[in-house]
C-alpha cells in the first residue's frame, strides 16, 4: 500500500464527558457524508468514542486529529486516519500497564484491532504521553469522489453548530500552545545541559589542576631533595672539622645555607601535596548519588523514572566530592544514553558488606540483544575508554563492576573501602 499524506479535515479536543459523544457524532458525520457503508459509519464512530474515552479517563484527556487519505488497491481509494494523543502521562492512582504489551490488553485495543486497518500506539507507559493512530482502508469509497467534496464535507460537519468550529479552532490554538511549551522545555533542558557541561568542564580542569600540583610536587621532591640532602651534609661536615681558611669556611658556609633553603622549599612542595590530599573527606555516600542523579541531563531529557534504595543510616566513604561525582554522572549518562524515553532505573547503596560501601545501578534493556551490545560495549569502553572514571575510582580506591542479569537487566555496581588503605595514604602524602 502506498499511501500519501493525510488530508486534515477535523481536530477535536477531549477535556470532559461530554466529549466523547460529540466526537462519535462527528466521526459518524464525517463517514456518512464521505458515502462510506452503514456499517463502517456505526463501526467507526464507536471505536473513536471509546478511544477518546481512554484518554479521558487514563491520561487527562487530549485531542484527535481527523485526517481523510488516498491508498491504492485496485484504485484509488479514500481512507480515514483518526490520531489520538494524550494530554499527561498515565494518572496516578490509575491501572498503568508497564509496557506495551500489557496496554494492548487493555480495553478499547482488542476491539479497535477489528475496527480498523491498522492500529499504532506510541507510550501510554512508565511516564510517556501516548499517542494512537488508528487507519481504515475499507470504506469501498473513491478518493477522487471525496477530494472534490472536501470543502463541503467540512460545510457539513459545522453545518449543526458553531460550537463545533470554535472547538476546532481551539484545538488548534491549543496545539500552537503545546508546541510553544514544548519548545520551551527542549530550550531550558538545552540550557541546563550547557551549564552542567560548563561545570563538568570547570570540574575537570580542578581535577587536572589537583593532579598537576600533586605530581609536580612529589617529582621535585624525588628529585631535589637526595642532591639538597647530600650538598648540605657534605658543606656542615667541613665545617665542623675547623681546618679551613676563613675564606673557604665562609664559601663553604654559604653553600651549606643555600642547601638548607633547597631543603626548605622541599618540605614547601611536601605541605603542599599533603595539603590537596585534604580534599578528600568523609562524605556521605547517598547524597553524593543524589546529586549524580539530579546533575545528569539525560534523566530529565528523557523522562527517567529513578527508585532509590539505602539504608536509614548515613554511608559514608573517604572521597573528593566533586571528582567522584564526576564519575558517577558520567557512569550514569553512558548507562542511560540507549535508555527509551520513561524507562526505569534501580539504584542502592548499601554497607552490608563492611569494610565495603556498594552502590548498585541497574535498567532494564529493551530485549536480549540489545543487553547483549550494551554491555558488551560498556565492558570495553571501562577497559578501553573511560580512563578519567577508571583513575577517579582508582584514586578513590574503588572497583567498577559491570554485569548481565536475566530479565534484560544490565548493571552497574561500584565498591567502596569504608576507610582507605594505610598504604594509599603513605604513597601520596608522603614523598
Amino acid at each position: 500500500m502506498n499511501s500519501e499524506k493525510p488530508h486534515h479535515i477535523l481536530t477535536l479536543v477531549i477535556e470532559k464527558e461530554a466529549d466523547i459523544p460529540r466526537i462519535r457524532s462527528k466521526v459518524k458525520l464525517l463517514i456518512r457524508a464521505i458515502g462510506a457503508p452503514v456499517l463502517q459509519v456505526t463501526r467507526l464512530a464507536v471505536g473513536a468514542s471509546e478511544t477518546a474515552r481512554l484518554l479521558l479517563l487514563q491520561y487527562g484527556g487530549g485531542k484527535v486529529r481527523i485526517s481523510l487519505f488516498p491508498h491504492e488497491d485496485i484504485q484509488i481509494k479514500c481512507g480515514v486516519e483518526l490520531l489520538f494523543h494524550g494530554n499527561v502521562y498515565c494518572l496516578q492512582g490509575g491501572s498503568c500497564p508497564i509496557d506495551t504489551k500489557a496496554l494492548l490488553t487493555h480495553p478499547p485495543f482488542i476491539g479497535l484491532n477489528t475496527v480498523f486497518d491498522t492500529v499504532r500506539v506510541q507510550g501510554g507507559v512508565q511516564g510517556r504521553n501516548i499517542t494512537v493512530v488508528c487507519r481504515s482502508l475499507r470504506l469501498a469509497v473513491s478518493w477522487t469522489r471525496v477530494h472534490g467534496r472536501v470543502a463541503a464535507i467540512r460545510r457539513e460537519l459545522f453545518a449543526d453548530t458553531e460550537e463545533s468550529y470554535m472547538e476546532n479552532l481551539r484545538a488548534k490554538h491549543d496545539e500552537v500552545v503545546r508546541l510553544l511549551r514544548e519548545k520551551t522545555e527542549k530550550n531550558r533542558l538545552l540550557d541546563q545541559s550547557n551549564n552542567e557541561l560548563l561545570q563538568l568542564s570547570n570540574d575537570l580542569e580542578e581535577l587536572a589542576r589537583e593532579r598537576t600540583i600533586i605530581e609536580m610536587s612529589l617529582r621535585i621532591a624525588d628529585q631535589v631533595r637526595n642532591p639538597a640532602t647530600v650538598i648540605g651534609g657534605m658543606a656542615r661536615r667541613l665545617l665542623t672539622k675547623g681546618r679551613l681558611a676563613e675564606q673557604e669556611q665562609k664559601k663553604i658556609s654559604l653553600i651549606a645555607a643555600e642547601a638548607e633553603k633547597i631543603e626548605d622549599l622541599v618540605k614547601q612542595f611536601n605541605t603542599m601535596a599533603a595539603e590537596r590530599r585534604t580534599l578528600f573527606a568523609r562524605e556521605n555516600l547517598v547524597a553524593l548519588v543524589e546529586e549524580a542523579f539530579a546533575a545528569c541531563p539525560t534523566l530529565q531529557k528523557k523522562h527517567i523514572i529513578v527508585k532509590l534504595q539505602s539504608p536509614d543510616n548515613p554511608v559514608e566513604i573517604h572521597a573528593n566530592r566533586q571528582v567522584l561525582k564526576i564519575a558517577l554522572v558520567h557512569v550514569l549518562r553512558y548507562l542511560t544514553k540507549h535508555a527509551a524515553e520513561g524507562d526505569g532505573l534501580q539504584a542502592a547503596v548499601t554497607n552490608d558488606r563492611e569494610p565495603q560501601a556498594v552502590f548498585t545501578l541497574q535498567r532494564m534493556a529493551g530485549d536480549s540483544n540489545e543487553l547483549d551490545s550494551t554491555a558488551t560495549e560498556f565492558e570495553t569502553e571501562t577497559k578501553e575508554g573511560l580512563v578519567l572514571v577508571r583513575q577517579i575510582l582508582f584514586e578513590h580506591q574503588a572497583e567498577l563492576e559491570v554485569t548481565s542479569h536475566s530479565e534484560y537487566r544490565l548493571g552497574v555496581t561500584m565498591y567502596f573501602p569504608s576507610v582507605f588503605h594505610q598504604q594509599q595514604e603513605t604513597s601520596v602524602s608522603g614523598a
